[in-house]
């Protein structure tokens, strides 16, 4: 009887991580720029100029493509198969290489996602994306300074992408004050999203589900999440490695 109620709430668990599914995905059109959509308009003009004209002269030379897409909410959609079905309907990057890379970010859940293409994992393995995000891109934004935030984790990615092709695109006669934005140097703010009780419910909740998990289905389920994609904390932030299809 006890393993009886183990399965119902396992079930229970599942069920309520994954929201998503039940959920038919809306997925807007690329803009007629195509590497911009700011849904949650947050980007100043200079800011989209930038990440447009940097992107075309990348493309130019590499066939690779760095998409900057906000939008304010995803009415409890999983971002990372938000991110995953967006890269796939857009077709980011060059057919034949699958170079392409979305910064997927959404202001009103705290949640940003990097979805990369096999193409450029070489020059952004998870380690590097994660700490993207918490080094050059978090710290903007708790201070709601999105515009730089977004502006600073793209410079770091087209840094990358750059030594990947052993090439030198001409961003600072794009906009050199743009160029300049280097990653954040003030002060860091303690995120309170695993304060007080809800910490202890995420406690009980992980606890839980790594106690069935091991103990029915010998951590398949915990294994699985593990190379889905991983957790770089702070902003709700997550950094995936490209696993379409």
């Amino acid at each position: 009887m006890r393993k009886k109620y183990l399965f119902i709430l396992f079930i229970f668990l599942i069920i309520l991580s994954v929201p998503s599914f039940a959920v038919e995905l809306e997925l807007p059109d690329p803009t007629p720029s195509f590497y911009v959509y700011d849904g949650a308009d947050i980007l100043n003009k200079e800011a989209e100029e930038y990440i447009i004209k940097t992107n075309e002269e990348l493309y130019k030379r590499t066939g690779a493509q760095i998409v900057v897409f906000t939008i304010d909410s995803l009415n409890n959609v999983d971002i990372n198969l938000y991110a995953v079905k967006l890269f796939e309907k857009w077709g980011i990057g060059s057919k034949e290489y699958d170079n392409g890379l979305l910064m997927l970010i959404v202001p009103e859940d705290r949640q940003i996602w990097i979805e990369v293409g096999y193409g450029l994992e070489g020059a952004l393995p998870d380690s590097k994306v994660g700490n993207i995000i918490e080094d050059s891109i978090i710290p903007y934004f708790k201070e709601e300074r999105f515009t730089e935030g977004v502006i600073s984790g793209f410079n770091n990615i087209i840094d990358e992408v750059e030594k990947e092709y052993n090439i030198q695109l001409d961003r600072n006669a794009i906009n050199e004050d743009l160029y300049n934005i280097d990653n954040f140097d003030g002060i860091s703010y303690d995120d309170d999203i695993f304060s007080g009780f809800k910490a202890i419910l995420i406690a009980i909740g992980i606890v839980i589900f790594f106690i069935i998990d091991f103990k029915f289905f010998n951590g398949f389920l915990t294994y699985s999440l593990l190379f889905r994609g991983r957790g770089f904390g702070g902003y709700n932030s997550r950094g995936g490695r490209d696993n379409r299809g």
